[in-house]
């Protein structure tokens, strides 16, 4: 017998008993019913809750659940290529689209999911449903999709994720429909994502099912004398003390008849417990209680299956019949990272309302099942449910809160966030009475002692630099770093057999660049370009081309007004003349090319005003043959620089100075970029940006997809694939602020100083008085205001961001003589210091070693998505580098600039 049906048992036993002494005393009673599945009220202190059921009908074994995933748009994002199949015809557009009727079986649940990787802002999509019971449809409506439902992005858990929307519970219906939309009117809508998926989730029917009391019943929390002990695969069981609210009445995963097999036990991971959050899952509410183990089936697959998590994401569920069930694998007393809150679910634990509160109010039960739920869970943890500062990450939370509270979304509904002050009144009941502990203090002890150093509104940190010639004070602004999207298939079929594939500059006069192709043979074929990182259909094929290798583009050679083509044949250099009639001359130019691996068509390099090209050889080296603008090139010189470690180079302008910049690629598929100089030179290497290791013919491709910045094309396999470049970059153009700085000896890049909603600058002079310049969002800077005096002592002073919680951004330093210590900012001035003993601040992912810099700057994250980072300049020779902050280690640093050398301070 399981121990569920033994204790299910002896209920029964005690409840009869409970009935034969109740039949006697009370002669005048009637039939004595004892309905064990229904409400009943509780005994006071018992684990179970008041009102609540204290049994659920649950399966006796696992149940598997079946996800069935139905394509709305291609790997490209393309959909009327499915009309006939998955897509209702004449609902297909760029923009929208509607699903055909798909069949439910069971008491389904939907979803929709796409590409991993795509970033879709939570207005961008809208997703609708409809299902038919019969003959009748239901209406439209929405499922919810929240871009901070998931593992944190640098979890292993988010590198298989895919984004998508909440799943929706639809019930026992015949058929489901779905439509997606892009928001924005015509040419301000976005496409369709690409590999967009309808997931029809089917949860499965238990052979066998009874009823069972919760297996997990522990009410004397009493019981644990030592206050944690050491498990295996890093995870700590955390025990309580005999002050510890009891432990409510859990249901296993076994008990809703999870299915281990589909769940990754390896990114199965354990964090921290500041707070808790409440969340809700957005589905109907008029579910029966023998439903719910199906529901929770099907989020979990929905989770897994189709989203790519590890796991479903809340640790914890509890229905309206105020039952609470176990969510993530791991441990309902330790505590497992979730995939619930983004960005906080390494310090946090969740909750799930399963239920839309957005349409009608919690049950009682559902709320004393938080409350009671969250006082054990929080105590467990040392913390004081009633608590309305806990440091969760780099953020403050209350102990209790709503998933709003963390980021931009409805959810746990309104109704149900309405009754936090509730929920956080019962666990505040259920937990002992124990003074809340002290304020910890000031948390100095950081790993990125950087400010919001953002001055421009492009949501990346810039610099604050002094030019020698003048002292005049610049900004320069960083560009989230060069990088490209991940590969997008535009033809799928063909290209295998194609050695050569490139973009040359308008070939057809339609003033589009065109796809250029030879075949194995060096049959030449052109497709005209159409935009948009497409082509159209072959409209010439050339066979005089034939034994030809080493094709590239090279624009227009003897300036008649017609882009050229250059390539090899039989060790010759032969230039393809376009004609008037669209076709090509065969000009032979010159001998001895045998040794070479690759032409570069590179624009004008040398500043003459013709096309010039270059050459590589079987040992990396390039070589330039500059062009006389009458088709033909002179004796070749060497360009200077490294270029063996590269298995492919292309041209491209990357910064719009004018000039092309070459993209090396590696042989472990690395891409860096070497800005050119101007002079025949390049730049140190920038990057890496991106991984490119698969695609054969790898070209520079110009502007492809709609913006300014250059892109690559090649060929994977089969297929022909465009790597878009997202338009971020190192360093931008410096910007004057409009005021000089004569008199200062250090300038502190501040943060948003007076919280007007712009960053501001503080500088030193040599008499140590502070004085702080405000910025206008845009680059400038008022007049200074003197805000503080005496600070010529303070060592190492730097801005570290808001550490004293009181919304104002801080300076951090060391006295002559005394501790490290933080002076407050007060949005007007300063505050005197106040030492913090023992404490020191971390700089992780900068080198021991320092002296070889001048500059050694924190920044905020200069890609805009976490921690700070720190930019650095080589005194020697005036270059910019940036080491990444790390948690421990140093990181490799990564080259932004040179010419630096021009400005004598920095912020």
């Amino acid at each position: 017998m399981r121990p569920v049906q033994a204790r299910f048992v002896t209920a029964c036993q005690q409840l009869l008993a409970l009935g034969v002494v109740l039949a006697v005393l009370t002669p005048a009673a009637g039939v004595l019913s004892l309905d064990i599945v229904g409400a009943r009220p509780v005994p006071s202190g018992s684990p179970a809750l008041a009102g609540s059921l204290a049994s659920a009908t649950v399966p006796t074994k696992p149940v598997k659940s079946t996800v069935t995933e139905v394509p709305l748009t291609t790997q490209t994002g393309d959909a009327r290529s499915l009309g006939g199949s998955t897509l209702m015809r004449g609902s297909i557009a760029a923009t929208h689209l509607t699903s055909r009727p798909q069949p439910v079986s069971g008491y389904g649940a939907v979803g929709v999911t796409w590409a991993h990787g795509t970033e879709i802002g939570e207005d961008a999509i809208s997703v609708q449903v409809r299902t038919r019971t019969g003959d009748e449809w239901s209406d439209w409506s929405e499922i919810q999709y929240h871009d901070d439902h998931g593992p944190d992005p640098d979890s292993a858990e988010a590198a298989t994720a895919r984004p998508g929307t909440d799943p929706l519970v639809i019930g026992d219906v015949d058929d489901v429909q779905v439509k997606a939309a892009m928001t924005g009117d015509g040419e301000t809508a976005a496409r369709l994502p690409a590999d967009l998926k309808l997931a029809v989730v089917e949860p499965g029917t238990a052979k066998e099912s009874e009823s069972e009391t919760p297996a997990e019943n522990t009410g004397d929390s009493s019981s644990y004398d030592d206050e944690f002990e050491e498990r295996g695969e890093g995870a700590i069981s955390l025990r309580a003390a005999k002050t510890t609210p009891a432990m409510p009445t859990i249901y296993s995963r076994a008990q809703w008849g999870a299915d281990e097999s589909i769940r990754n036990p390896k990114n199965l991971r354990y964090g921290t417990v500041s707070a808790g959050f409440v969340h809700h899952t957005v589905n109907a509410n008029d579910y029966t209680e023998a439903q719910v183990p199906g529901i929770l089936r099907s989020i979990y697959a929905y989770h897994v299956k189709s989203r790519g998590w590890s796991d479903i994401g809340y640790n914890f569920l509890v229905d309206r019949f105020g039952r609470i069930w176990e969510g993530r694998y791991g441990g309902i007393d330790k505590n497992v990272v979730g995939a619930h809150t983004l960005g906080y679910n390494d310090y946090s634990f969740a909750m799930s309302a399963i239920g839309n509160f957005d349409l009608v109010q919690p049950p009682d039960v559902m709320l004393r099942a938080y409350g009671q739920l969250f006082a054990w869970k929080l105590a467990l943890n040392g913390v004081n449910p009633a608590s309305t500062a806990q440091q969760v990450g780099k953020s403050t939370f209350q102990a209790i809160n709503g998933h709003r509270d963390a980021g931009k979304t409805a959810c746990p509904g309104k109704y149900l966030y309405a009754q936090l002050p509730t929920i956080r009144a019962y666990a505040a009941a259920a937990a002992p009475a124990v003074p809340t502990p002290a304020p910890p203090p000031p948390p100095l002890e950081i790993a990125d002692p950087a400010p919001q150093s953002n001055l421009v509104g492009g949501g990346y940190p810039d610099l604050v630099v002094r030019r020698a010639s003048d002292n005049q004070a610049l900004i320069v602004p960083t560009g989230g770093l060069t990088s490209f999207s991940k590969g997008a298939t535009i033809s799928s079929k063909g290209w295998s057999n194609r050695p050569e594939v490139l973009v040359s500059p308008d070939l057809t006069g339609d003033g589009v660049a065109d796809l250029v192709s030879t075949s194995e043979k060096g049959v030449l074929r052109i497709r005209p370009g159409k935009g948009g990182g497409k082509f159209k259909a072959t409209s010439k094929v050339i066979t005089t081309t034939k034994g030809h290798t080493l094709l590239t583009a090279v624009g227009d050679l003897n300036k008649d007004g017609r882009n050229d083509l250059v390539a090899r044949y039989k060790g010759r250099l032969v230039a393809l003349l376009g004609t008037k009639k669209g076709g090509f001359s065969r000009v032979l130019l010159g001998k001895g090319m045998g040794s070479y691996t690759q032409f570069i068509g590179v624009g004008d390099q040398n500043g003459d005003g013709s096309a010039d090209l270059y050459a590589r050889d079987t040992k990396g080296r390039v070589y330039l043959y500059a062009g006389n603008g009458a088709g033909k090139f002179g004796g070749r010189s060497a360009v200077p620089g490294s270029w063996a470690a590269y298995n492919r180079l292309a041209a491209a302008d990357f910064n719009g100075d004018g000039r092309s910049d070459l993209v090396g690629r590696t042989k472990k598929g690395k891409v860096y970029v070497h800005l050119a100089r101007g002079d025949g030179s390049y730049s140190l290497p920038i990057g890496p940006a991106a991984n490119v290791r698969s695609l054969r013919s790898l070209t520079a491709a110009g502007n492809l997809v709609g913006d300014a910045a250059p892109d690559l094309l090649g060929v994977k396999g089969n297929s022909l694939v465009v790597v878009a470049n997202k338009g971020t970059y190192e360093l931008g153009a410096p910007i004057d602020t409009g005021v000089a700085m004569p008199t200062a000896e250090l300038i502190i890049n501040a943060g948003d100083w007076d919280k007007d909603g712009s960053g501001d600058v503080i500088t030193r002079t040599g008499d140590g008085n502070l004085w702080l310049y405000r910025g206008n969002g845009a680059g400038q800077l008022a007049s200074p205001n003197q805000i503080g005096s005496g600070f010529g002592g303070i060592a190492g002073l730097t801005a570290v961001g808001d550490v004293t919680g009181d919304g104002y951004p801080d300076l951090l330093g060391t006295p002559s003589g005394g501790s490290l210590s933080v002076f407050a900012g007060t949005g007007t001035g300063i505050s005197n210091g106040r030492a913090v003993a023992g404490r020191t601040v971390a700089r992780n992912g900068l080198p021991s070693d320092l002296s070889t810099f001048d500059w050694v700057i924190p920044v905020s994250d200069i890609k805009a998505k976490g921690s700070g980072d720190y930019v650095v300049r080589q005194s020697s020779t005036g270059y910019l580098y940036l080491y990444s902050g790390t948690k421990s280690g140093v990181a490799p640093p990564r080259f932004l600039a040179e010419g630096m050398g021009a400005y004598n301070l920095a912020g």
